[in-house]
This record gives C-alpha cells, sequence and structure tokens, in this order.
C-alpha cells in the first residue's frame, strides 16, 4: 500500500482511486469533469489548470468520486499551489537579476579600463624628461634608454594590475556557497542556482547532493521532511510538515 500522508493532491487522488480499482472514465461519468481536466488534475499541471475555484471543484467532485475527503484534497491543493507561485516568482526575480546585472558589470569593466589606461598615459606623460633638439641629437641613444625603462615601468603596472585582478578571483572562490542536500525520506526537489535554469532530483534516503554557487540557491522541495541541508558546514533549518510541499531561497 502506498504511503499517501507525503503525496501531493494530484497524486494522492490518483493513488486512491487506483488502489480501489476506480478507472477514470468511472470519475468522469460521475463528475460529468472531462478526462482531459482528470488528467490535469493527476498531474499536478499548474500552467494548463483552469483558475483556483474551477480546480477546487474538480477536486471536491473527484474526492467524492472516490470516497475521500474533499477537504484534504483542496489543503494539499492549496499548499502545492502556494509553493508553485513562490517558484515562479522566484524564477521571475531572478530573470530581472540577471537582466540588470550583465549591463552594470559591462559598464563597470569598462569604467577600469579607461581608469588603468588614463594611469598608464598620465604616467608616461609625466615621468618621461623632456629633451630639446640639442640633447636628441647629442644624447641619441642614452634617451632609447630612457624610453625603454619607461616601457619597463609601464609593464611593470600592467602586470600589477592582472595580480590584483587574480587576488580579487581568489577572493571571490573563497567566498563562494557550497549547499549539502541529504535525503532522510523519499522526495523531489527542484533546484535553481545563480539564476540558471532549474534542475529536477529524485531522492531516496541516503542519497546525497553538492553544489556550489556563488550567488544563492532557489529549492522547491516536494517533502518538507524529507532533507537536510548544510550550507558552508552549517545546518539551514526546514520549516514545514511530512509531504508538505516548501519553497527556500537561500541565503
Amino acid at each position: 500500500m502506498i504511503n499517501k500522508s507525503s503525496l501531493s493532491f494530484g497524486h494522492y487522488l490518483k493513488a486512491i482511486r487506483i488502489e480501489k480499482g476506480i478507472s477514470l472514465d468511472e470519475v468522469s461519468e460521475k463528475t460529468k469533469i472531462r478526462i482531459g481536466n482528470l488528467l490535469l488534475v493527476e498531474k499536478e499541471d499548474h500552467d494548463r489548470l483552469p483558475s483556483e475555484i474551477f480546480v477546487k471543484g474538480f477536486l471536491r467532485a473527484y474526492a467524492e468520486a472516490i470516497g475521500v475527503d474533499g477537504d484534504e484534497a483542496v489543503t494539499r491543493y492549496t499548499s502545492s499551489l502556494n509553493a508553485y507561485q513562490t517558484n515562479v516568482k522566484s524564477e521571475a526575480d531572478f530573470d530581472n537579476l540577471n537582466t540588470k546585472f550583465w549591463p552594470h558589470l559591462l559598464l563597470s569593466l569598462g569604467a577600469m579600463i579607461c581608469i588603468i589606461a588614463l594611469s598608464v598615459f598620465a604616467m608616461s606623460v609625466f615621468h618621461a624628461p623632456l629633451k630639446t633638439d640639442s640633447q636628441v641629437k647629442t644624447d641619441g641613444g642614452h634617451d632609447n634608454n630612457k624610453t625603454g625603462k619607461g616601457i619597463d615601468n609601464i609593464a611593470s603596472k600592467v602586470d600589477n594590475g592582472r595580480e590584483l585582478d587574480s587576488d580579487l578571483v581568489g577572493k571571490r572562490s573563497e567566498k563562494s556557497l557550497l549547499l549539502s542536500i541529504i535525503t532522510i525520506e523519499t522526495s523531489w526537489i527542484k533546484v535553481i542556482i545563480d539564476g540558471r535554469m532549474p534542475k529536477e532530483y529524485s531522492l531516496k534516503p541516503g542519497d546525497r547532493l553538492e553544489l556550489e554557487a556563488f550567488t544563492g540557491f532557489n529549492l522547491l522541495i516536494g517533502n518538507a521532511t524529507g532533507v537536510q541541508l548544510i550550507l558552508n558546514d552549517k545546518p539551514i533549518e526546514v520549516s514545514g510538515k511530512r509531504g508538505q510541499v516548501v519553497n527556500i531561497q537561500i541565503p
């Protein structure tokens, strides 16, 4: 027998229907709901399901047709819908962040390059000795040596600038976020790392995921008590009941 306490609304109704040997055609005939809409309920397809008020009506009718409590199905649907809407909003926020991040980064890099170029130019102008025509004629190769030293100085400044960039990269690496996900109970999880495309995992007890990010994680967890989260060796609390879908933003 399936442990239905951890199932969300669609899988919950489907599991009971199959357990009782009731076909989807029978449910459709009793409820007068089209099979296509019943399939959307069982698949929990929030994108294609109608508005919330209609879905709740479908769930109560479906539950009555298979002999279970309609309020329980509606409660599970509400929890799943809230988590889904939170996740959609988080993805939109990540998209907006990415849209704003790159123009600002390019402007900052452009400004930094201009500052370095102006600094190098100023050093070459103010530190190079002025020569009269007579000095140029009499000194000849001596001036070339000074010019060579000026070039060496400029090259030295550029090299120092590169070393500074390497230091900054090292500091950023040290500040990366390392997330360990340890599975205690069967669950699924949807992960968005640094605003990139989401990835989904089906986890069994004993499974362990090691993830790394620079800006953060957004997690949609199918079973609130199914996983333990550890961020940079520090545990992260997951609030919720067994079977409850929860959304967590880290940090």
